[in-house]
């Protein structure tokens, strides 16, 4: 994933009416307006009202009519007029965009996005595939999906337990749509954790453009801001609110500005489809109050780092893995690898003589399953003098047995016509590792298959089909799950079903 925990509550959804805002109208708005930004239609002006709601989860008020605007911080450095984490002297930063999907964990998401940043800025390592697990800040520190969660909170609890690797607790809520209990987190997890050294707050309550401008300095911040209708059209340019109804409160970070836009550059967690793939643009003067809440983490200063860019978290592997890693520790002279099996024992090891690794490991008598990677900068005398996260990924060395059923669900009964929104309960099995992906086939009045696909499958998952979004008539549906690594891809379908819609 990361960028793929999109839900088929929301992903599942075609073009058509009953939009949450008009976009054409919005557009002819905007540019009487004198608007710099554009919108289109995606897959969050096709959500419903709640659902909407659903996809943001900060404890936020609507806007007040009143806003406090403090005199400008005294500017005693001089700066940039643009300032990009994502391309800071010459080098990207940030994470990739992710997708919180049906559940209001966006505090969780920023706050990740903000500590990973910290994490690569304080080991001098910009390419760092440093990857912390939402799902544990989110459900050890207190969040709710249906209510969502403070950035203050997550700040403190970053201070005062820290987050672990996201292999200790991949991200499930979005493609359930429901809360996941601490206790799921590996049995390591403090030991796996990493903490902030403390945090402050550039602004608080109030506007201070040049606060925010020189704590950007020294990485990205998160923020809040109240969302209206529009913004969920965004698709590029300086987006500032013209029309669409509040919707509620919402958590980003802010990763630079740009004073030739007169805006702050945002990163959100909506996948990338949002926005400028994922990133946007917001006006210092929006009403939305971007920056006049914002949080600053600090961490200790690290001597270096050791990166693992393969294998990534969620990838599967045949036979071969091909293992890539880094130190940037002054003293690293090799670089040791250990795979982990479920019972956290070394199970394959592979050592590099230099600070650089690309090598592949033979994995071919592991067991099918789930395994973690650590790699271990060592020194001169063979003492480790730093250590990577965790990552996970699946050995499938024989073709696995899977299958995927589906039925109505919460009393929809897929034998009587079918009208609105309607779920679909899909359970999967199979012998070994999960499904690498899952598609959703209908097959309509027009005989074209229509295909949408989400890349992340829990043995259960909901799926949401806005039948109003498409014609009357009778329909076939149909899933399609696939366990594809870099030697195989085996193929599932389950039953077919033929249903009527009747809107």
């Amino acid at each position: 994933m990361r960028s793929l925990f999109v839900l088929a509550l929301c992903l599942f959804v075609q073009a058509g009416h009953a939009e949450l805002i008009n976009v054409q109208q919005l557009n002819q708005k905007i540019q009487r307006n004198g608007g710099e930004w554009q919108a289109q239609s995606n897959h969050m002006t096709k959500l419903s009202k709640s659902e909407a709601k659903h996809r943001m989860g900060l404890s936020l008020d609507q806007a007040a009519d009143v806003e406090f605007v403090m005199p400008e911080s005294p500017n005693r450095i001089e700066l940039p007029p643009v300032l990009d984490w994502r391309n800071k002297d010459g080098q990207n930063w940030v994470s990739p965009i992710l997708d919180q999907a049906n559940c209001g964990s966006c505090v969780a998401f920023a706050a990740v996005g903000v500590f990973e940043t910290q994490y690569k800025i304080n080991s001098l390592l910009p390419n760092f595939n440093a990857k912390f697990s939402p799902q544990n800040l989110f459900s050890c520190g207190g969040g709710k999906c249906d209510w969502g969660w403070r950035p203050e909170s997550a700040a403190r609890y970053l201070s005062a337990s820290g987050v672990p690797d996201e292999a200790c607790m991949p991200y499930a809520s979005g493609a359930t749509g429901e809360d996941v209990a601490c206790r799921a987190s590996c049995p390591d997890t403090a030991q796996r954790s990493v903490k902030l050294a403390g945090y402050s707050t550039p602004t608080r309550g109030s506007q201070d453009l040049n606060a925010v401008k020189m704590a950007l300095q020294k990485g990205p911040l998160v923020t809040t801001l109240t969302v209206y209708a529009d913004f969920m059209a965004y698709a590029g340019g300086v987006y500032k609110h013209v029309d669409g109804n509040y919707l509620g409160g919402h958590a980003i970070s802010i990763i630079g500005y740009d004073d030739t836009k007169q805006a702050f550059i945002i990163r959100n967690s909506w996948g990338e489809e949002w926005g400028e793939k994922g990133f946007g643009y917001v006006a210092y003067s929006d009403q939305s109050g971007v920056g006049d809440d914002t949080w600053l983490y600090k961490m200790q200063p690290l001597a270096g780092g050791v990166s693992v860019e393969s294998p990534n978290d969620y990838s599967y592997f045949t036979k071969t893995v091909p293992v890539k890693a880094t130190s940037t520790y002054s003293s690293t002279d090799s670089l040791a690898v250990a795979i982990y099996n479920s019972q956290n024992q070394v199970v394959a090891n592979l050592n590099c003589l230099t600070a650089d690794c690309a090598q592949d490991l033979d994995v071919s008598s592991l067991a099918d399953g789930r395994y973690e990677v650590q790699v271990f900068a060592m020194g001169t005398r063979g003492e480790k003098v730093g250590t990577s996260e965790r990552h996970f990924f699946y050995v499938v060395n024989q073709a696995p047995s899977v299958g995927i059923t589906f039925k109505g669900y919460d009393g929809t009964d897929l034998s009587k016509a079918l009208n609105g929104r309607i779920q679909v309960e899909v359970a999967t099995t199979s012998s070994s590792v999960p499904l690498s992906s899952i598609e959703f086939h209908h097959v309509g009045p027009d005989g074209k298959d229509q295909v949408r696909s989400a890349s992340i499958v829990p043995a259960r998952m909901t799926m949401g089909w806005r039948t109003n979004l498409v014609p009357d008539g009778q329909y076939e549906i149909w899933f399609t799950g696939h366990v594809k690594s870099n030697g195989m891809d085996v193929v599932v379908e389950s039953p077919r079903q033929k249903v009527k819609v009747a809107n």
